[in-house]
């Protein structure tokens, strides 16, 4: 397929000065010749079709009536989709979120932790949610003194209604620990902050002052994910990344940038855990 630019990408500037956008009609992905890295929050209702992707390093398959929502800087990569595809993106700019934040609660940290995987919505549910996407895109476009405040009550709703069907479709807990929550948005955010300093699940304990296994139980118990496999998911994307569209970086100088001490320790560590070397991945691309 042709790369073309996303209609996202075309209207980066527009998003920043509405902080919301709903695009309609979308019938492909960002792009299909490479990983896309969205500086913003998008929100996927599909409606008809599907879509083949790796996100996050995980093969995904978005159906009919799917429900995904993308944080920022989560690496999606679209493979293949039918003829028929054809989905509504709500976006979202986490700066315009953050400046609502006196009036609306749902922080960015929570975005991450909470929506990290697609739910398949029941024909009322998706009714629900398109509803919702078009109020939003009509308090979006209007001029008003109050816009803001308006647009801040709608995302508190649309949040605690994609909670709700998250929890009837058994995608979320009824009641979490807001302590246990914090506790892994704040190691995620260690790990984007730090991973070039260190893999190692130990030096994000320390970070956060707890033992590493106390750590690695409540990250596991929150998440279903150890700890260790959340670090080495985010360096192994970080590195297919650079090794597939930097090819004016030699492995050496990804090694270094990726915060390795020699190219010998880069190419263990990825080929652990990827399954092949730097070298033999590049080559495969």
């Amino acid at each position: 397929m042709e790369n073309q630019a996303h209609p996202i990408d075309e209207m980066v500037n527009q998003i920043k000065e509405r902080g919301v956008m709903l695009f309609e009609g979308v019938n492909r992905m960002p792009t299909y010749e490479k990983p896309y890295v969205s500086p913003f929050i998008v929100v996927c209702l599909n409606h008809r079709g599907w879509l083949k992707a790796v996100y996050d390093l995980r093969p995904v398959e978005f159906r009919p009536h799917d429900l995904a929502v993308i944080p920022p800087d989560y690496v999606l990569k679209a493979n293949e989709s039918s003829e028929d595809y054809l989905a509504s993106l709500l976006v979202i700019d986490p700066q315009f979120l953050k400046k609502l934040s006196h009036q609306h609660p749902l922080s960015y940290d929570e975005i991450k932790y909470r929506y990290n995987s697609a739910t398949h919505l029941s024909n009322e549910q998706y009714e629900g949610v398109l509803g919702y996407f078009r109020m939003l895109n009509a308090l979006s476009q209007i001029n008003h003194p109050n816009r803001d405040e308006l647009i801040a009550h709608q995302l508190e709703i649309g949040a605690q209604l994609i909670e709700i069907y998250l929890q009837e479709n058994g995608m979320m807990k009824m009641q979490e620990s807001p302590s246990a929550q914090q506790l892994v948005n704040r190691f995620q955010n260690a790990v984007v902050n730090h991973y070039t300093e260190s893999r190692k699940v130990e030096f994000y304990a320390n970070l956060l002052c707890l033992s590493p296994k106390y750590f690695g139980s409540i990250i596991k118990e929150q998440t279903g994910i150890a700890a260790g496999v959340w670090i080495s998911r985010y360096v192994i994307a970080k590195a297919k990344t650079l090794l597939h569209y930097r090819k004016d970086l030699s492995i050496q100088q990804i090694s270094y940038e990726l915060g390795f001490q020699d190219p010998a320790a880069f190419t263990r560590y990825f080929k652990a855990n990827a399954g092949v070397s730097p070298k033999e991945y590049r080559t495969q691309q």
